[in-house]
């Protein structure tokens, strides 16, 4: 044994090894019942999650059917119309002789057409006339104008699709069938589950319904059975339903399918959820025996001393932050036990610290008013600073309903002060801060605050509005004094603001809230050019939270490789030859399909995600060309690119294109990157420094959709540019409008004087074609030669081109590379 002496050190931290074990079987009896008791619990809400989860997939899965019917369509209008429209005639005949391929390729069960009275004129396939419900529900769908879906079960469960179409002129209305395996069967696949069909009729099956589809009937019809006399059909409809069969757990997720009252039904074997808790018991209840055994008589014991000093010390310690140091003393005042340990020590360093606060409290408290007042200013503009704003708007907040009706928000940032601070200095912009601080103080009222959140970020918090006309006229008193020209040093300056307003007349909004929907409504500011304001409103919310999951799936689809290029060949106009492609990104998204630039460049283009998919899709490209390169075993075609604004402007921009020529090994001037004008005009300068960089390097430059934007022939002649690309909208008019014809005859003539090549978007008729070959055109692209291909499609193009790369020019050579595109 140990043998205890005294004086001899004994560490606390022994004997709180036995509290702490009595403390853990405490907790753990506690946790351990509570655990059982929700163990069950959560076992109902995760198989309610998964019938939630297996039901939006179903969902999502069968409307992807509908978009993919409806995609089909457009498909057969294509493929089928002539001269661009549908003919009764020429439909049958090749729907007749080509609809061995569309089952095959299409997968489609049937094809029928039905005019406006829904008599039948082309049928193949499943395709449903004489029911009454399908008479409705054609009929529904005629006077809505767009496609709608329904489900159709007998032998099998099928998907109905109807969408409008002109044939003949007529309004007619086609309706596409596909099998609803093609929903099932990947849902089963993708959650390793079981899948049955049970009609609305009676039949031998469970719940005296007849079977209509099923994944493994040698297993799964058995435990239907199961669940059939172990729940009425109707209570399935309520949520899961779980079963033990078999030494197996199984849980039955069900809901009604088709208009007769068809039932789908999910399996899946959750016994991995149900197993556990045999073993959870088991462990528990052992622990529990041998903790409670070895702790009972022990802790009591070792720590009842302990304990009671800690007792003592705990109602000494509230004395010490009372400054009642003589009666700490006093408390603290005993003589140390035989043994010593970590309470003697901390007892003692207790005196130590009342001593010297002591002494420092006198200089605590005259310290305390300088610092409180230094933490609520701006140490540069003397207005107060974030903490105070954030304590007198929840002050401004708090009066809302017993000394003001409302109040309002004004989050203000001055427009191109980093500008200012890189080219001036930070010294005079710490001055225009300073005057931008004096200046705002003065053009408010005596109710209202001021606050500089940092940077050249300023709030006002507005009191007392009697109506909203005080609020503009509030600033445009700003918007007066902050233009007032400001001398700084030899420098004049003109100061602008955009300034975003938010009213509040709810006591109950938080502070951040509020500040958060001020800066939303300045960034709608922000973005209509300097010297603005806007008000909030609740669209501005829904446009922040849209660009932000834009922002997020737009991370998950680069790291995930969703996205791909579309090229669309360029010609030149006088020997119809390939001289290059335009890249157009394409997004595969896994839930909403093939989602089109439209509906997400521009979103994304003012943030980071914009620069890094602007970087992918140049990567992207080049590694397209170093391909179709060693294909065609010629380098006389380029690819060209577009840059939004910011990855233009980008500072690494020059020498990441730098990387990817040289490991490539693509010489620069078969790279072409297209700007828009508007990426141009905002900032000219720096646009310049960098498109001389870029020419330096020998890539050329290509201003895109010119004629749409500012067309300004001052700075027109100044870029050194290669290309002019003249916009669509210009040439889809040629055949009918002389101020298109004579808009686009100037603009080629004016590319030519400053010896400039011109590129014609949108070419699509030989009238268009044969008007921009006669005004000396140089290179055109459009639906005429050739839609946007993918890499395949690409790929089978190049292989049908000659050692000239010569584009076929006879009307039947146009069509097979048409048909090609599709």
């Amino acid at each position: 044994m140990m043998h205890w002496a005294r004086g001899r050190f004994v560490s606390l931290r022994w004997k709180l090894v036995l509290a702490t074990i009595t403390l853990l079987l405490l907790i753990s009896l506690v946790i351990g019942l509570l655990g059982l008791r929700r163990f069950d619990e959560q076992v109902g809400n995760v198989l309610v999650s998964q019938h939630h989860a297996l039901w939006r997939d179903y969902s999502i899965r069968l409307k992807a059917t509908e978009q993919r019917l409806v995609s089909l369509s457009h498909e057969f209008h294509l493929m089928l119309g002539e001269d661009g429209r549908l003919t009764l005639a020429g439909m049958s005949d090749k729907v007749a002789h080509h609809w061995q391929d569309f089952e095959l390729f299409w997968r489609l069960e049937g094809l029928g057409l039905f005019t406006t009275d829904l008599t039948p004129v082309l049928r193949q396939g499943a395709v449903a006339t004489d029911v009454t419900e399908v008479t409705l529900w054609m009929r529904e769908t005629l006077s809505l104008g767009e496609p709608s879906l329904r489900l159709r079960c007998q032998l099998e469960c099928l998907v109905d699709v109807a969408i409008p179409v002109l044939v003949d002129d007529q309004i007619h209305l086609m309706v596409m069938v596909s099998d609803l395996s093609e929903v099932l069967a990947p849902m089963a696949e993708h959650h390793q589950i079981e899948v049955a069909l049970l009609s609305a009729e009676a039949g031998a099956g469970p719940w005296s319904r007849r079977v209509l589809s099923i994944t493994d009937r040698a297993h799964t019809q058995p435990l239907l059975r199961r669940f059939a006399e172990q729940t009425e059909l109707a209570g399935l409809q309520q949520g899961p339903t779980q079963l033990e069969w078999d030494g197996r757990h199984w849980a039955l997720f069900a809901w009604p399918l088709g208009p007769a009252g068809e039932q789908l039904m999910l399996l899946r074997d959750v016994s991995d959820l149900t197993l556990g808790e045999r073993a959870f018991v088991g462990d528990l209840v052992g622990i529990l025996l041998m903790a409670v055994l070895l702790a009972g008589g022990l802790g009591t014991l070792a720590l009842w001393r302990p304990l009671a000093r800690l007792h003592r010390l705990g109602r000494a310690l509230p004395l010490l932050a009372q400054s009642r140091y003589d009666d700490l003393r006093d408390r603290l005042d005993h003589r140390p036990g035989w043994t010593k340990d970590e309470l003697d020590q901390l007892e003692r360093t207790t005196l130590e610290v009342a001593g010297q606060l002591e002494r420092l409290e006198g200089d605590v408290d005259r310290y305390t008013n300088e610092l409180q007042r230094m933490a609520m200013m701006d140490a540069l503009t003397g207005l107060p600073n974030r903490a105070m704003f954030h304590h007198e708007l929840a002050k401004a907040l708090g009066s809302i309903g017993r000394t003001d009706d409302q109040i309002a928000l004004l989050f203000l940032d001055l427009d191109e002060f980093k500008r200012v601070n890189d080219t001036l200095g930070h010294d005079i912009g710490d001055e225009l801060l300073k005057t931008v601080a004096n200046r705002l103080q003065k053009s408010i009222r005596s109710m209202d605050t001021v606050c500089r959140l940092g940077g050249d970020e300023f709030t006002i918090i507005v009191r007392g509005l009697e109506s909203e006309g005080d609020i503009h006229r509030i600033i445009h008193q700003i918007f007066t004094s902050l233009q007032q020209p400001l001398q700084l040093g030899r420098h004049t300056l003109i100061i602008t603001t955009s300034i975003g307003v938010v009213f509040c007349d709810n006591p109950m909004m938080r502070p951040e809230e509020l500040l958060k929907r001020a800066d939303l409504a300045m960034y709608q500011a922000k973005q209509a050019g300097r010297s603005n304001y806007r008000v909030f409103n609740e669209q501005m919310l829904e446009s922040a939270s849209r660009r932000l999951m834009l922002e997020q799936d737009i991370r998950i689809a680069l790291k995930e490789r969703q996205l791909a290029l579309a090229m669309q060949p360029i010609l030149t106009m006088d020997d119809n030859r390939l001289v290059g492609f335009e890249a157009l990104v394409r997004w595969y998204h896994p839930n909403r399909g093939l989602v089109m630039p439209s509906e997400f460049i521009q979103e994304v283009d003012e943030s980071k995600e914009g620069v890094e998919l602007g970087n992918y899709v140049l990567e992207y490209a080049i590694d397209l060309l170093a391909r179709y390169t060693r294909q065609l075993g010629s380098d006389q075609f380029y690819v060209a690119v577009n840059l939004s604004p910011n990855q233009y402007m980008s500072a690494d921009l020059v020498k990441y294109l730098q990387g990817l020529l040289e490991r490539y090994r693509i010489h620069p001037s078969r790279l072409v990157l297209e700007l828009t004008e508007e990426s141009l005009i905002k900032n000219l300068d720096r646009a310049m420094a960098i498109m001389q960089q870029l020419k330096s390097m020998g890539v050329r430059i290509a201003i895109d959709d010119f004629g749409t934007g500012y067309s300004s022939l001052s700075y027109l002649k100044q870029l050194p540019f290669d290309l002019l690309k003249v916009d669509r909208g210009f040439v889809a008019d040629l055949d009918n409008s002389d101020v298109d014809r004579n808009i686009v005859t100037s603009v080629i003539d004016l590319a030519h004087n400053l010896k400039r090549q011109v590129v014609a978007e949108g070419v699509e008729s030989h009238d268009q074609r044969q008007f921009l070959r006669q005004i000396g055109c140089d290179y055109a692209q459009g639906y005429l030669f050739s839609a946007p291909l993918d890499e395949h499609q690409t790929q089978v193009l190049l292989a049908q081109l000659d050692e000239q790369l010569r584009w076929p020019d006879d009307e039947r050579g146009v069509q097979l590379l048409g048909r090609q595109n599709r």
